[in-house]
């Protein structure tokens, strides 16, 4: 009995997240309508919770005039924690940020996520395409990892966004509001270890 038990622990752990899966024909009108391109200038009250710890200020994301975007995260007091640089042909650069985020793993993961949210996976294809129940899954790989966006059966709507293997979900994102280029919110999710990002759009310029 307790060989079983270890077993079917076992068995649970290497479940696959996309094992249900069915291979579908991509709909190039629907990945031009909802594939993530981006997110509008705007600023928003942040919130970022990493194994126990919880650093929370202000978020700016801003779309520069060269196309590149800046991801800037301060507290309300203005001292900035990270200042990031996502260029167009995909180069990324640190203009600031804190020691204790100046470690080589955790800026890999921001950036990451950072780019995850500004839909940078999504730029260019080719497009791969399944169907789980009423939801349509659209992917592009990127070497080990897959990044997909998932809508509804009628392709009206932008469900969430996910990256991982070809087996496991690692990230989940999802925009809340009626545009998800300008979101009221945004919330990721980190599926292996205990990390969330919460942003909440604020009326500001």
């Amino acid at each position: 009995m307790r060989y079983l038990s270890f077993s079917l622990i076992l068995c649970l752990g290497c479940a696959s997240d996309y094992k249900a899966l069915q291979a579908s024909s991509p709909d190039e009108a629907c990945i031009a309508r909802l594939k993530p391109s981006g997110l509008a200038t705007a600023w928003y009250d942040a919130s970022i919770d990493v194994v126990g710890h919880h650093i929370s200020g202000l978020l700016l994301i801003k779309n520069m005039p060269d196309s590149s975007n800046r991801i800037v995260f301060t507290n309300e007091a203005g001292f900035k924690f990270l200042d990031f640089e996502f260029a167009p042909g995909g180069g990324f650069k640190v203009h600031h940020v804190v020691k204790q985020l100046d470690k080589n793993p955790v800026i890999r993961l921001l950036k990451k996520d950072f780019s995850l949210m500004l839909g940078i996976p999504f730029k260019k294809g080719p497009w791969q395409a399944w169907q789980k129940g009423d939801a349509y899954f659209y992917g592009v790989r990127q070497k080990k990892e897959m990044h997909y966006f998932i809508t509804d059966k009628e392709c009206a709507s932008l469900q969430r966004v996910e990256s991982g293997s070809d087996r496991k979900r690692v990230v989940s994102l999802t925009f809340h509001g009626p545009d998800a280029q300008k979101p009221d919110s945004i919330r990721l999710t980190h599926h292996t270890f205990a990390m969330q990002i919460g942003l909440k759009k604020l009326a500001r310029e």
